[in-house]
């Protein structure tokens, strides 16, 4: 029976399973928290396999750059070290562009699933969050099928596969009619959760994100507003635009699209268009700048401007994957993202230790000292870990 749930898991986590495939594994979860928690231990695992796929030439960039870093690690060592890799570390890193595929997920499948659990006992992190009413009742987000009712609002789903569903939500009461009803998504270090919108858009909040929208949308505009990260699958609405406002004095009007907004640098809000159209308007000049897909829109809020880059998006977005992706990334700017997910703070023992960059595909769901310590192999980099303080040296 294990092999065929294994198998119903990983349908449904990929997308091919079909109405029936899903209400047979609902069931199964419901028949106990062991089952639930098996499921929990399964997702973990198509986190760390699944994925956007690289081109060719992006591999080869990964390990050209991969490779200098090892150099620049190496360079005017008397004694090179040897690195080492252990199944616990390689079974919860996934460096670069498939270290763990092939022969390594093919053991991973063949384990007991007492075996599996007990080696990912270790990881924190996970899917957690908050959902605040419009009366300010908080509700606890949890990986179970339940519907939440409020004074004003019902109809809301939490799907213990899909996350938050509000398109059969509805205002009740007096409030018919009356003045938008808003909900909050917050979510905490650490956390992640997915939310589907009236209209049926998609997103994806990630770690220290909160979310402010609408039970149902009304009127001429389909508004949100965000603080943090979040990705976005926008339905397609010429008639009724999609606008997502930040508290930078900056908005992205979109046109139907995939896209991902970070606001987590104070000052600046960096967009990333993956397909379809936006445009990024400044609140205070009412400018607005389209950008196209692959292209990235800075904009910073002393200068009131918007620069556009042509880039990658893979690394933007990667995170609502289950992976941080670094290109070449500032240990600093590395410190800040693990920071919010892990909740460590962490202390330098010189500035210039900031600037040294490192290149790597890291699991979100690896410990945090297995992510250290792979730094500390290709970077030139120490870390001590004292309780939820890091010393980087």
């Amino acid at each position: 029976m294990t092999n065929e749930i294994d198998q119903l898991i990983w349908n449904v986590l990929d997308g091919k399973a079909s109405e029936g495939e899903i209400r047979e594994l609902k069931s199964w979860m419901e028949e106990g928290e062991s089952h639930r928690e098996y499921f929990r231990q399964w997702k973990k695992i198509w986190n760390m396999t699944s994925g956007p796929i690289l081109s060719t030439t992006r591999k080869q960039q990964e390990k050209e750059r991969f490779l200098k870093s090892i150099h620049r690690s190496y360079a005017g060592n008397a004694k090179k070290r040897k690195i080492m890799y252990y199944w616990p570390v390689a079974a919860s890193i996934v460096l670069l562009v498939g270290v763990f595929v092939g022969g390594g997920f093919n053991e991973w499948r063949s384990m007991k699933a007492g075996q599996r659990i007990a080696q990912m006992e270790r990881i924190v992190p996970g899917v957690k969050a908050e959902l605040i009413l419009s009366t300010g009742e908080r509700v606890c987000l949890a990986q179970r099928s339940e519907f939440i009712e409020g004074m004003k609002e019902c109809g809301i789903r939490n799907d213990s596969l899909l996350g938050l569903n509000y398109v059969g939500a509805k205002i009740q009461g007096e409030e018919v009619g009356k003045e938008i009803v808003y909900n909050t998504m917050q979510i905490p270090v650490g956390g992640f959760y997915q939310l589907k919108l009236a209209d049926g858009t998609k997103v994806w909040l990630n770690s220290l994100t909160q979310l402010h929208f609408p039970v149902t949308f009304t009127g001429e505009e389909r508004k949100v507003y965000l603080t943090g990260e979040a990705y976005f699958e926008v339905v397609r609405d010429s008639v009724h635009p999609f606008i997502v406002a930040t508290d930078e004095g900056m908005e992205v009007k979109v046109y139907g699209t995939e896209f991902n907004i970070d606001t987590y640098r104070k000052g600046t809000v960096k967009t990333t268009l993956v397909n379809g159209k936006i445009g990024i308007r400044v609140s205070a000049t009412g400018e607005e700048v389209k950008i196209e897909p692959n292209q990235m829109a800075l904009f910073t809020v002393a200068t009131q401007s918007v620069e556009v880059e042509n880039v990658d998006p893979y690394g933007a977005i990667a995170w609502k994957d289950g992976k941080f992706v670094f290109e070449d990334e500032p240990i600093e700017e590395i410190m800040e993202r693990l920071s919010r997910w892990y909740d460590v703070k962490v202390f330098y023992a010189n500035e210039h230790i900031k600037k040294h960059t490192f290149t790597g595909i890291i699991t979100r769901f690896a410990d945090i000292s297995d992510v250290l310590h792979l730094m500390e192999e290709t970077a030139v980099v120490e870390f001590n870990i004292q309780g939820d303080i890091v010393t980087v040296k």
